[in-house]
C-alpha cells in the first residue's frame, strides 16, 4: 500500500512571506507574549501581597 502525500497548506508558510518576515513576526509574537505573561505575574504579586487574591 502506498500512502499519498497530502499538501496542507495551513501547515506550509505563506509562499508570498520571506524568511525574514516570518522571522520579524516570530520575533513580535514573542515579545508580546513575554510582556503579557511578565505583566500577569506582576499582577498576581501585586494583588496577593495586597490580599485581592487569597493565596
Amino acid at each position: 500500500m502506498a500512502t499519498d502525500k497530502t499538501n496542507n497548506p495551513s501547515n506550509t508558510p505563506n509562499q508570498g512571506e520571506s524568511k525574514q518576515e516570518l522571522n520579524q513576526k516570530t520575533s513580535v509574537q514573542f515579545s508580546i507574549s513575554l510582556i503579557v505573561g511578565i505583566l500577569v505575574i506582576i499582577i498576581l504579586a501585586i494583588s496577593g501581597y495586597y490580599g485581592i487574591v487569597g493565596f
